[in-house]
């Protein structure tokens, strides 16, 4: 079975040359004219090469663009002097804590502290939760 595909493939294959075999034929494009001027006298065929003068290089002008006008200004004249004298004090520095939630920390803390003593129980427990927050409020604000 596989040596018939192989003979009827080879056979399809060489059919398909011969039915080219015109097309690789030398000589065809001598009537057409194809790259050669021919001159024929008596029924002899003459062949003359073309030549073609240097490529022509044509270059458009670039574009121009115009956009929206530049101003430029000249920098100011600098003359030189004596220095003027300045007579002003520094403006004190201010005074952080050593962390930015120091505050918060502390208030929280004392308002903690300050919430236990009120109440029993369960109250005790929510006096003291209460405090802490309205601790930590107070004490990020200052």
């Amino acid at each position: 079975m596989k040596a018939s595909r192989k003979v009827l493939v080879m056979l399809a294959a060489g059919a398909s040359l011969t039915a080219m075999a015109p097309a690789f034929a030398d000589g065809w494009d001598y009537e057409r004219e194809y790259g050669h001027r021919h001159h024929h006298e008596a029924g002899v065929v003459y062949s003359a090469p073309v030549y073609y003068g240097p490529p022509q290089v044509v270059y458009a002008p670039p574009p121009v663009y115009y956009g929206p006008p530049q101003v430029v200004y000249a920098p100011a004249p600098v003359y030189y002097g004596p220095p003027q004298a300045v007579y002003s004090q520094p403006a004190p520095a201010r005074v952080y804590a050593s962390s930015p939630n120091a505050g918060n920390v502390g208030g929280a803390i004392a308002g903690a502290v300050i919430g236990s003593r009120f109440g029993q129980g369960d109250g005790r427990l929510a006096a003291t939760a209460i405090g802490a927050v309205l601790g930590s409020m107070i004490g990020g604000g200052m």
